[in-house]
C-alpha cells in the first residue's frame, strides 16, 4: 500500500495543475464570444455549431485517450494531451475567420477532454482510500479556478487587447506540462496492473465490449445517461453565461467576465463541500443527486429572482456550488466502479464521452430555444430537467461505501 500511495501528493497537484489549466484555456472560448461575433459578423447560431463541432471531436478522442492511458500509463500521456491542447489554444490567437477557429477549437477541446479520465484515474489510484473522495474533490476544483482565473486574466486583456490576445495564455503551458511530469511517478497500480498483461503495446478495444456485458452493463448505461444529461445542461449553460449577463442584464463584456469569474471562485466552497458530503455523511451517488437537484432549484432562480448585481452573484455563485460542484463527486464514484486495468477508459468510454456528447448538441439547441422563447425561459425549462433526470440516473447506480478501496465493492 506504502508503494501505491508513494508520490500522491505531487500527483494530485500535477492533476490539479492540468485540470484548472485546461480548464481556464478552454472557458476563454466563453469569454470571447461576444468579440469573436462582432469581428466575424457571425450570430450566436454559428457559435453553437463551432462549439458542437469541438465536442463531437471530443467524444472520440477521448476514447483513444482512455484506451492509450491504460495501455501506456497514465503520466505521459497526461503530460502530452495537456501541452498539445495548450497549444491550439494558442492558435486561436492567430485565427483569420470562421473554418480556422472551428479547427482550433476541435483540436484544442477534443485533446483537452482525454484530460478529465486520466486525472481521475491517476489520483484515484494514488491517493489514501479513506480520503480519496476529498482529493478527488480537490482535483475538480479545478473547474471553477479555471474559470476564475481566466476571468481575472481575461478581462483586463479584453479591454485594453482584444479577444485574440487572451489565448496567447496557453503558448506558456506547453513547456511547463513536460517538465512537471518529468518529476512525477507513474500510478503504482497501472505499473503493477500492467506487469500482469501479456500485451501493453496494442489498445485493448476488448475492455469496450466488457464494460456493457455481465456485471458493468447495469453501472455502464446509469453512468452514459448521467453524464450525457448532466453534459447537455452543463454545455447548454456554462459556455452562454457571460452573453446571457450582457444581453438579459446589461452588464459590458468585461462586467460579465468578472461576475462569471468570481461567483466561480466562491463555487469553489460548493465543490468541497460536495466532496466532503460525499466521502463522510453520505455515499457519493446520494451526494452527487442531492447537488444536481439543489443546482436546478438555483439555476431557475437565477433566471427570474435577480435586480441587483449582489443578487445576480449570490444566485450564480449557489448554481455553481451546486450544479457544477456536483462534478466535485461523480467524478470519484465512476472511477470507483470499473477496476485498475478498464478504469481510464471506462470513465473516457461512460462518463467523457456522454458528456461531451451533450456538449455537442446543446450548444446548438439552446440559441435555438433562445431566440424563440428567450433566456430565461430556455434555462428554466430545457435545462433545470436534464439535471433532475442525471440525479435519477444516478440512483440506479450501486450504493457503494466511501473510503473503501479503489479496487473493492
Amino acid at each position: 500500500m506504502q508503494k501505491t500511495q508513494a508520490g500522491w501528493v505531487g500527483i494530485l497537484v500535477f492533476s490539479l495543475f492540468a485540470w484548472t489549466v485546461s480548464n481556464l484555456d478552454q472557458s476563454l472560448f466563453g469569454y470571447a464570444i461576444p468579440g469573436i461575433i462582432t469581428e466575424f459578423g457571425i450570430g450566436l447560431d454559428q457559435i453553437g455549431l463551432i462549439l458542437s463541432v469541438g465536442f463531437i471531436v471530443a467524444a472520440v478522442m477521448v476514447v483513444f485517450a482512455g484506451l492509450a492511458a491504460d495501455t501506456w500509463g497514465r503520466r505521459w500521456t497526461l503530460a502530452l494531451l495537456l501541452a498539445s491542447s495548450a497549444f491550439f489554444v494558442g492558435l486561436h490567437g492567430f485565427v483569420s475567420d470562421e473554418s480556422q477557429l472551428t479547427v482550433a477549437r476541435a483540436l484544442a477541446f477534443g485533446l483537452a477532454a482525454g484530460l478529465a479520465p486520466i486525472t481521475s484515474a491517476y489520483v484515484a489510484e494514488s491517493a489514501p482510500a479513506q480520503h480519496r473522495g476529498m482529493l478527488m474533490g480537490v482535483l475538480q476544483c479545478g473547474y471553477p479556478l479555471g474559470w476564475f482565473l481566466a476571468a481575472m486574466l481575461a478581462a483586463p486583456l479584453l479591454e485594453t487587447s482584444g479577444w485574440r490576445s487572451i489565448f496567447l495564455i496557453g503558448f506558456a503551458v506547453v513547456p511547463l506540462a513536460f517538465l512537471i511530469a518529468w518529476r512525477l511517478p507513474e500510478s503504482q497500480r497501472f505499473t503493477d496492473s500492467a506487469a500482469a498483461r501479456t500485451n501493453t503495446k496494442v489498445l485493448d478495444f476488448a475492455l469496450l465490449r466488457e464494460m456493457f456485458g455481465g456485471r458493468y452493463r447495469r453501472r455502464s448505461v446509469a453512468s452514459f445517461v448521467l453524464f450525457f444529461t448532466f453534459g447537455c445542461a452543463y454545455a447548454g449553460t456554462a459556455f452562454f453565461f457571460p452573453t446571457f449577463f450582457m444581453t438579459v442584464r446589461g452588464y459590458s463584456q468585461a462586467d460579465a467576465a468578472q461576475l462569471v469569474g468570481i461567483s466561480n471562485g466562491i463555487a469553489i466552497v460548493g465543490y468541497l463541500a460536495a466532496a466532503y458530503v460525499g466521502e463522510y455523511l453520505m455515499p457519493r451517488r446520494n451526494t452527487f443527486a442531492v447537488w444536481c437537484l439543489l443546482g436546478a432549484v438555483a439555476l431557475v432562480a437565477l433566471m427570474w429572482w435577480p435586480t441587483e448585481r449582489w443578487q445576480d452573484l449570490t444566485l450564480f455563485a449557489l448554481t455553481g456550488a451546486f450544479f457544477y460542484g456536483s462534478n466535485a463527486v461523480v467524478g470519484t464514484l465512476l472511477t470507483e466502479l470499473y477496476p485498475t486495468r478498464m478504469r481510464t477508459t471506462a470513465y473516457a468510454v461512460c462518463g467523457s464521452a456522454p458528456l461531451t456528447l451533450g456538449f455537442a448538441l446543446f450548444p446548438a439547441i439552446v440559441p435555438q430555444f433562445v431566440a424563440s422563447i428567450g433566456w430565461q425561459w430556455s434555462f428554466s425549462v430545457l435545462i433545470a430537467p436534464l439535471l433532475v433526470v442525471a440525479a435519477a440516473a444516478a440512483l440506479m447506480l450501486p450504493n457503494l461505501r466511501s473510503g473503501q478501496d479503489v479496487d473493492a465493492e
